[in-house]
């Protein structure tokens, strides 16, 4: 009796419950943590079904009729997708629309909301750690024809150009018409490497093209970060940590979005006011590894100390430890570093810390006091002063406004 009466109840949960299509990407960190975003959401405001697509951009419409759906969150990536995801007539949280598809969507009377990632302001992160580093040589690589990659590319530019520093832009080539395959590309952006001024920054529009660039150093025997510094977006650890060096990069707040995407989608299944017209996917902070662990500055004083700041436990930095680690005095160091930064020993010290602090609040449930201790501060009332002063919100409120579920 008991058994029947289980079953029951899961056949009327799965009758009741409301059944997704999420056409997203499985392959890349980026998708990934949309998912478990989505996930976050369903366990709190489920049951949900999902129909879940396998590979990576290969979108799959389940059959409406026999599926019987509610929602669909999805990557449209060419016409033929959006034309399949309109007929269904169901509410859509749509992903990365070309602007050549974009105009289909409008046409229609179907209800959607749109997601993006915030790539001019992961762009900007990226600009300023490579500012940071002290380099005077600037580069891009992206994909042709890839809206979002275009606008990196677009921000990129404009910033280190505000800054008075041109841009070398890698223009992928194509054949009649057709994009080149990587085997035929990767001649031609080895060479292009080559023929670059050094030391240089470089930014890949996400971790796989830095991967990309990274192979092609590697084969050009540039070295990698002392000739040529790299950095990518999404923070896709898996690919990041398996690059040679593994790669820096610029984490977006995946999760938060795919959360966000969840909980508009039912809104529009259960025909609310929505609570978002349209979904950003913030930055949150860089996740600096070897492959940007360089300083392009011409006194080798500086630039050892400022690499010494970089590779230590925060908690565990002094000014005086700095200073041991040169054969100069703190006078003549803190001359130097204002000289050439604008910036004292402390200031850069400050940087480390919050920065670490950003990713202890994101990645763990540590406690604020724990956090201050962690990354080097005396109090925690302290840290959460000095935490505000520097990027406007407390710990707690920054904590808050990055995570959820």
């Amino acid at each position: 009796m008991m058994s029947l009466n289980s079953d029951v109840l899961r056949l009327m949960t799965m009758i009741n419950s409301t059944k997704v299509a999420l056409l997203v990407g499985t392959s890349r960190g980026y998708g990934r943590g949309l998912l478990r975003g989505i996930m976050k959401y369903s366990r709190l405001h489920g049951p949900w079904q999902f129909h879940l697509t396998p590979g990576d951009f290969e979108q799959i419409v389940p059959r409406m009729k026999d599926w019987k759906g509610d929602g669909i969150i999805a990557r449209v990536i060419n016409q033929k997708t959006a034309d399949l995801l309109l007929d269904t007539g169901l509410p859509l949280v749509v992903l990365d629309i070309p602007e050549t598809v974009a105009t289909t969507f409008q046409r229609k009377n179907v209800q959607l909301v749109e997601m993006v990632s915030d790539s001019e302001g992961a762009t900007l992160m990226a600009v300023e750690h490579l500012l940071a580093k002290q380099f005077r040589h600037f580069a891009f690589v992206g994909y042709h024809g890839q809206i979002w990659s275009e606008k990196r590319a677009r921000t990129f530019t404009n910033r280190m150009e505000e800054e008075g520093h041109d841009v070398h832009l890698y223009q992928k080539p194509a054949r009649r018409g057709v994009a080149l395959q990587w085997e035929r590309e990767e001649p031609i952006l080895i060479q292009w490497l080559k023929n670059l001024p050094k030391p240089l920054g470089l930014m890949a529009c996400n971790d796989q093209r830095g991967r990309e660039v990274l192979d092609a150093c590697s084969l050009a025997e540039i070295a990698v970060p002392e000739e040529i510094s790299i950095i990518g977006i999404d923070n896709d650890e898996l690919l990041c940590e398996l690059s040679f060096p593994p790669l820096s990069s610029v984490a977006l707040n995946a999760v938060q979005g795919g959360y966000l995407a969840a909980k508009t989608l039912h809104e529009m299944i259960r025909k609310v006011p929505l609570t978002h017209q349209k979904i950003v996917v913030p930055p949150l902070h860089i996740v600096e590894r070897r492959s940007t662990e360089s300083v392009a500055i011409d006194d080798p004083v500086v630039a050892a100390a400022l690499q010494f700041i970089h590779s230590q436990p925060p908690a565990e930095l002094t000014i005086d430890k700095v200073v041991a680690t040169t054969c100069v005095s703190r006078r003549v160091l803190e001359i130097r570093f204002r000289k050439l930064l604008g910036s004292t020993i402390l200031r850069e010290i400050q940087k480390i810390r919050v920065e670490r602090a950003k990713r202890l609040l994101l990645e763990t449930d540590y406690a604020i006091e724990g956090i201050a201790e962690i990354v080097g501060f005396a109090t925690g009332s302290y840290f959460v002063q000095f935490f505000r002063s520097e990027t406007g919100r407390t710990p707690a409120k920054f904590r808050k406004e990055v995570r959820v579920g």
